[in-house]
Parts: structure tokens; sequence; C-alpha cells
């Protein structure tokens, strides 16, 4: 939908902004692998490292310092040892004590050696002095540490009195250590891991993020009707079952996919408004992005309305639709072409409703020509008049021009893409491709769709419900029984009554009347009875509804057969 309007640009600001959130959570889901490569790379790296680093001990011994004078009080005499305190810290660290230490100490480093590996702090707020050595042998470290608390003391004694004219008098007592931390100080494996694992994780998410901003496929309805400047028509969901069933319009009626052919069809209808579209082209840019599921499916939810449906398989290179279907495809619209079968030779019904199917048939070494034939133009003016509704299944654009010849036979082309598979380039050029043989597109389908917790999702757990299995066993029996019933002769018996009967001919079956088709959200039954929270499949040519609603399949008797005689 395009909203024009100041405030509609803001909206869809704001609704871009949401939507570019989800595309990178859902880049971080889709390329998990690269966040656990950068995680693995990032702790593995600092594992290493860390492994790699020298393990460093640490020592300390803490200094109280006291000051007295001849005059003065006790608060005097703190605040001159606090001034002091702050010089004290430089005599730690400085190379007349690291010389006195070597000298003393009997320690194998030179004064510069040690004077690196000691550290001084000094707490503004009090006279304590604490003094660190770290060093990568425990031993050295307690025997500075020791040597520290042996010569300080007298150091800082011969600097006060040396000259100074003060009368006071400054003592350094330990009160603390020296004391050797049994754990090496450095390096702290459990920090360096932590370090590893958040740098891994931010690293990989941005990557994911500029994988995903760089990929040029179509990820949302929005992007492919920018890019074809056409309505899309349905967006069909990726679910877990879609590999194993292709036809889930038969398969599952009540899946998110089924449900989306069934719009493709409404909406098919609607844009039919004032132009009839009674040949369908289904296509795509490339291969393997479900047009054949698409065509297939859509020639299936057409026949539910109870029309004639022809589902043609054009695509004389990779034809799929017989196998998908689980028809025989050896014989069919290539054998047609080359007048080796009549159409009604080779075109198959299909199910139970009025869907007929003409398949491939033999693979032509050149199927272009025969899509453009005029033996094909022939061919699609007489099934014109034979099947309401015509679906073709062609080959993708961008390889072979097979689908843009059929196109110009058609009333309209679906051109179906594939969620992160098919590029916007590849969309332009597809359809530039239908714009210059005049084709006339009616709209897109995004197939293959990530729902991630969309509310479509709600109501297909709300919708799907179906009978238990024995429930659907006895259901199907019981329309079995009814069909069968139907559709036998009355017995002719010998005698004076059978000679006063009408024809000896089987009376034929009652076609049920033609209805129309119920939406499946449709709030009544096809008798216009109203019904409340049940989905209604209204089977024409049988003479049973079956009512789906709530986990529970039960029967509702339709009108009464006709007799016998009401027909003759």
């Amino acid at each position: 939908m395009w909203v024009e309007g100041s405030s509609g640009t803001q909206t869809a600001l704001r609704e871009g902004k949401s939507v570019g959130m989800a595309d990178h959570l859902r880049a971080v889901r889709k390329y998990w692998w690269i966040v656990l490569l950068a995680l693995i790379a990032s702790v593995g790296s600092s594992a290493l490292l860390t492994s790699r680093i020298t393990p460093q001990y640490a020592s300390t011994v803490t200094f109280y310092i006291t000051a007295s004078t001849d005059t003065g009080t006790a608060l005097q005499a703190d605040e001159f040892a606090q001034r002091r305190i702050n010089s004290y810290v430089g005599v730690l660290t400085s190379d007349l004590l690291a010389e006195r230490i070597r000298t003393e100490g009997d320690i194998d480093l030179t004064a510069a050696q040690i004077s690196n590996r000691i550290s001084a702090v000094a707490n503004a707020e009090t006279i304590l002095l604490t003094a660190t050595v770290v060093d990568s042998s425990p031993e050295r470290a307690q025997a500075i540490s020791t040597a520290i608390a042996d010569e300080f003391g007298p150091i800082v004694a011969e600097l006060d009195s040396g000259g100074s004219g003060s009368s006071a008098d400054v003592s350094l007592k330990v009160i603390s250590g020296p004391t050797l931390e049994p754990d090496p100080v450095s390096p702290k494996k459990t920090l360096n891991l932590a370090v590893g694992v958040l740098v891994g994780l931010a690293l990989g998410a941005a990557l994911a993020i500029a994988r995903q901003m760089a990929d040029r496929t179509v990820r949302s309805v929005e992007t492919l009707e920018q890019v074809t400047k056409l309505p899309v028509l349905a967006s069909v969901a990726r679910e877990a079952q879609t590999r194993r069933s292709k036809v889930p319009a038969i398969a599952d009626p009540g899946s998110l996919r089924a449900e989306a052919y069934r719009k493709l069809r409404t909406n098919l209808m609607f844009s039919g408004v004032g132009k009839k579209l009674q040949v369908i082209v289904v296509t795509s840019s490339l291969g393997g992005e479900g047009k054949s599921t698409t065509a297939a499916n859509l020639a299936i939810v057409l026949a539910e309305t109870g029309r004639p449906v022809l589902l043609i398989e054009a695509d004389m290179r990779r034809p799929m639709i017989a196998e998908y279907l689980g028809i025989e495809g050896g014989a069919g619209l290539t054998n047609v072409l080359a007048e080796q079968a009549e159409p009604d030779e080779v075109i198959q019904p299909w199910g139970t409703g009025g869907l007929h199917v003409l398949p491939c048939g033999t693979l032509p070494p050149n199927p272009s020509e025969l899509i453009g034939s005029d033996t094909m133009r022939a061919l699609v003016s007489d099934l014109r008049e034979r099947f309401d509704m015509i679906v073709i299944d062609t080959p993708p654009l961008l390889p072979v021009t097979d689908a843009a010849v059929a196109s110009a036979q058609a009333d309209g082309v679906v051109l179906v893409a594939r969620y992160g598979s098919t590029s916007r380039e590849q969309l332009s050029t597809a359809r530039n491709a239908l714009r210059a043989v005049g084709a006339h597109v009616v709209g897109t389908v995004l197939n293959m769709v990530h729902t991630d917790g969309s509310p479509h999702e709600s109501y297909h757990s709300y919708s799907a419900e179906t009978p238990s299995r024995s429930g659907r066993r006895a259901a199907t029996a019981d329309r079995s029984e009814v069909t069968r019933r139907t559709t036998e002769a009355p017995p002719v018996e010998d005698g004076p009554s059978a000679t006063a009967a009408a024809p000896a001919a089987p009376v034929a079956p009652v076609a049920a009347p033609e209805t129309e088709a119920l939406p499946a959200s449709s709030p009544v039954l096809a008798d216009g009875t109203p019904h409340a929270d049940q989905d209604v499949a209204v089977d024409a040519g049988e003479d049973v509804l079956v009512a789906q609603g709530r986990g529970v399949g039960r029967e509702v008797p339709a009108p009464r057969e006709q007799s016998t005689a009401e027909v003759r």
C-alpha cells in the first residue's frame, strides 16, 4: 500500500525503523554460523593469549605512619604525616631503596629491575602506605617485600634527620605483611574469557548485520512492491512440511500456505474487475523459486469454486506439474502441438472438482518455437471455449524466452519471487522482459516467507484444528458410502414392471448444482444457515457437508436426494 502525505511518510519511517530492527534480528538468526565462528575465534584468541602470558604473583606490605612534635597537638602531627606520606611513595620506588634491597636481600636483579617491580599506594585521607611487589617468581616477590619491610623504615629515618632542622619524629610501623597472594594476579583468566565472549558476540552480530545489509535479495513485501511497482497478490509462508507436500491446498487445507493460495485466488478475481482474466501465466525470474508449485495450487483452489479449470504444463524444459500431482506426463502439450494427439486424448481430470491437467508430454528440442507457434495460439483459443480458467506454468524468464512468448497469449501474468533468493536486479530484469512483449502483469507472489511469529500464525493455530484421526476415518467412510449409493444405478427387475419402466439404460447420478465457493471465513453455510466458530468446506457433487471446527469432525446432512422419478 502506497501512503502519501507527511503523516503517511512519518508512519512509513516509523514502520521502517521497526522492520529494520526485525531484519537485524533475523540476520543474526539466519547467519548464526557467522556469530558462532566469531565467538569461537574471539574466545580461542583470548584463551591462547592468556595461556601465553607468564603468571605474575604479588606480595604486599602495609606501613602505618606516625609523627610526633615537641610542640603542637596530635591533629597537627597527623596532618604533618599526611603531607609527608606522598613523599614516601616516591621513596618506595626509588633507586636508593632498590639498591639497598639488592645488596641486603641478595636479590639476583639489578636496582632498576627491582624498582620496576615495586608500586606504592597512599590514601590521602589516611596515614597508611601500602607497597606491592609483582614478580613472575612468587619466592622472589616475597623476598623483595620482606626486604622493603626491613629497609624502608631506616631509609626514611635517615632522610628525615638529614639536616632538615625539623623537630618532627616520624616512624613507620609494619601493620600488615609481607603477604604473598597464593593465586596469580595476572593474567585474569575469567575476566579475559568474559571479554572474549562479549567481543565475539558483538563482532559476530556486526558481521551478520553487515552481511544482511549487503544482501540484495527480496526479504519483504514492501521491497517487492518497490522493485516491481506491482501489487503483491499473496505471501506464501515457509513451513516445516513445505518439502514434503507441494500441493498444500489438498494435503493440508488449513495450513498457512493453503490460505495464502486462496488469498491469491481472491486477489486475482478482484484484479480482473474491468478486464477478463481467463488465461493466467505463472512464471518467475529463475528456477527454484516456486512457480510450478504456485501454478498447481492456484489451479486447485480455483477449481474449488466449482468452475472448470485447466492447468497447462508449458515448461518444456524442466516439467514438474505431473510429478507434483502424481499423473502420467508421457503425452501432453508437445504431442498436441506436434499434431500427434488430440487435446481430449491427453487432458486428464484430477481430483473430484473441475480441475483438468494438460501435462507437458515429450520434451521437444525447440520449446520456444512450439509455444510461439500458431498451433499453440489456436489451442489456447479453443480451450478458452471449454474452460472458465486456464493456468499455464512456464519456464523462468531470465534463462529462456518461453515465458515471455506465452505471456503474450495470456490475459495476465503472475510473477513469483522467492524470499531471500531472488535479487532485486533479477526481478527488475524479469519485469522489463514482460513489459517488452506487452504482457499484462497482474501482480507478484512472494514465496517461502519466514513467518517469525506473525499475526497470521496465531490465526492459523485457531483455524487449523482438525478432527481426530478416528473421526476423520469415520467421516471418510461415511462420505464414501454416500457417494457409492448415489452413483450406483437402481436395479432393473424382470417382468411387467420392467417393461413399464422408462428406458433400460441406468440413470446417471444427478450432479449437485454448482454453488459459488464460500470464503474460508464465511459465517454462513451453503444454504444460508449461519454457523459459529466453524470452518465449513462445501464439496459440490456430494451429499454431505463436512463442518470442521474446534478439532471435531461431524457431518451435517445435506438436502434430501432427488428421486429417480423426479430426475426423469
